[in-house]
């Protein structure tokens, strides 16, 4: 059911009174790439240097970072799996040796983040860690509209686990939801001495509004949106990052490069995604408990 939606609606005084959802019943918004969705999201983007050790080599939307180290470098999202020989070259690209990937992560089982595990687990021998609560979907991928591979895990992770690798640690946190495991990153780099926090966002968007409720596969999809907003609010935000590019503005910052301060230095635009998404969660929800 295609949904006629309102864009951008100024935010409820509800939100912040405690109220779960808007007084008066109202279409649900629709984020901005929902509205105008892209195309050749798979296609080749040019890696590049995001910030300090975080490097760039996904694709032109299915964003997949990679955190260096002389110890091996750690991998997260390896996307589809025509992603991941994209991926590579990006990699490579860069002076990096796509062997050297010892950790391979994922932000949620969902095929455009995970389909290309198995295959890069192959070329690689890195080791795949995932959150425990996408353990399922990962090793026994649903047969749905974009099947793929099953993959091996190696270590089973729990909110607040640390991913540690050549001085990097990276924490993740379990933000459910879009999926039962969805993961949000957290890791702190050297910008020239000074000492950043980055975010690195799996999703708190909704695909679709009527799964939010009477759905006995995920009875408790509310309840965890609703943790997962709380969690995303009290982090610690300078550099901005996602799953998608088109969540962080990643193409209109990666423009920007070298021209001034670091774009993707971001955090008033890291509050304004959580504003929108949570918006766009209640009026969902609100649509989906009145069909």
């Amino acid at each position: 059911m295609r949904l006629l939606l309102l864009v951008l609606l100024p935010l409820a005084a509800a939100f912040g009174q405690g109220r779960v959802n808007p007084v008066a019943p109202l279409p649900p918004v629709l984020t901005p790439w929902e509205i105008t969705p892209t195309t050749g999201d798979n296609d080749p983007f040019p890696a590049y240097k995001v910030i300090g050790n975080i490097y760039y080599v996904g694709t032109q939307e299915y964003a997949s970072f990679l955190i260096t180290s002389p110890e091996g470098h750690i991998l997260i999202n390896p996307d589809f799996e025509d992603s991941v020989d994209l991926i590579k070259a990006g990699v490579e690209k860069l002076g990096f040796q796509f062997r050297d990937i010892k950790v391979i992560l994922i932000s949620h089982a969902h095929g455009d983040h995970a389909a290309g595990v198995a295959k890069m687990k192959e070329m690689t021998g890195a080791q795949f860690m995932v959150m425990d609560g996408d353990v399922t979907a990962t090793e026994h991928p649903p047969a749905g509209r974009t099947p793929y591979p099953a993959a091996k895990i190696s270590r089973v992770l729990h909110d607040l686990d640390e991913v540690k690798l050549g001085g990097n640690t990276l924490v993740a946190h379990l933000t459910p939801g879009h999926t039962k495991g969805n993961t949000t990153w957290t890791l702190k780099v050297d910008d020239g001495g000074r000492m950043l926090d980055v975010v690195i966002i799996g999703s708190a968007g909704v695909n679709s509004a009527i799964t939010l409720v009477n759905n006995p596969a995920y009875p408790d999809m509310v309840e965890d949106y609703q943790k997962t907003f709380k969690v995303l609010k009290a982090l610690p935000c300078d550099v901005f990052l996602a799953s998608h590019g088109k969540f962080y503005g990643m193409k209109a910052k990666y423009a920007r490069l070298g021209q001034g301060a670091n774009p993707f230095v971001d955090p008033t635009g890291y509050q304004a995604h959580l504003r929108l998404m949570e918006q766009a969660f209640y009026y969902k929800l609100d649509w989906a408990k009145r069909q």
